[in-house]
């Protein structure tokens, strides 16, 4: 049988046992207006183009010729101008170009009135040393995208050039990595072609022609393994107007009709 003192103490500890557990819940913790803020957005913020390093400023290309040939004979020269950084790329057709280097009866500064169109940005270029014809060197700035018309050319994320407005990478100010480049194009100049065949006997002129049109259409096709050889054939075919002179027959061109053997040859190369 229990006694009293016995049944008092374990009524004290069950007294006490619930009293420990209602004990207020610990207070919630403070939140302070700078923890409670939204994290900031991983975009860039976008900007006033106009704010933009280089966009201030940004000069009109202008067209120039300034000793660039598309041939390795050094004979067809191509326009060229820069695109500045921020600067939209100028379109072709009709235009002003400034002579800087003399080719033909052209001289340095001149400036005249031709017909432009795209050359292809993957064409190897040629610029004239001396009696040589060499590759040109055109490391310190890259070539325009092709068909960048009328956009901004810039860098993407993997930094390849651009000129597709969504693809540029943004810099922490909210600017786009705007980037200068260079542009080439074909010149279509009565002036100089009339200049180039002034004189000639008629086969000469009309050789010259050819030559002409083998350069153009193997520009045209870029690096294709067809644009090499008839590349190479207007290479040829221009060191022998060079050669032979403004009366000359030219027997040799037996060789171009060689090297074209098989193809569809230009208008003007028949009769070779």
């Amino acid at each position: 049988m229990i006694s009293r003192h016995t049944s008092s103490l374990v009524a004290l500890v069950v007294l006490g046992a619930l009293v420990a557990c209602k004990k207020d819940p610990p207070p919630a913790p403070v939140i302070s207006e700078v923890d409670a803020a939204p994290a900031p957005s991983a975009e860039p913020k976008l900007v006033d183009l106009g704010s933009c390093p280089g966009c201030q400023l940004a000069p009109t290309p202008t067209w120039a010729f300034e000793g660039i040939y598309s041939d390795p004979a050094c004979t067809t020269p191509l326009a060229q101008t820069t695109v500045a950084s921020c600067a939209a790329v100028p379109g072709f057709g009709a235009s002003s170009l400034t002579y800087v280097d003399a080719v033909g009866q052209r001289k340095a500064n001149e400036v005249a009135q031709v017909t432009l169109a795209e050359a292809p940005a993957s064409a190897q270029r040629y610029r004239a040393v001396g009696k040589l014809c060499v590759r040109a060197n055109e490391a310190a700035v890259d070539v325009t995208p092709s068909s960048c018309v009328g956009q901004k050319a810039c860098r993407d994320t993997h930094g390849a050039l651009t000129c597709a407005a969504a693809s540029c990478r943004m810099f922490a100010n909210g600017c786009p990595d705007f980037e200068e480049t260079r542009l080439y194009a074909t010149v279509d100049d009565p002036g100089l072609k009339i200049a180039a065949g002034g004189g000639m006997s008629g086969n000469m002129a009309r050789l010259l022609a050819c030559c002409n049109v083998l350069n153009s259409e193997a520009t045209r096709l870029g690096l294709s393994p067809e644009a090499g050889l008839l590349r190479t054939a207007a290479a040829h075919c221009s060191a022998i107007v060079k050669q032979t002179g403004p009366n000359g027959t030219a027997p040799e061109a037996g060789l171009i009709r060689t090297m074209l053997a098989g193809r569809n040859v230009p208008a003007a190369c028949s009769g070779f």
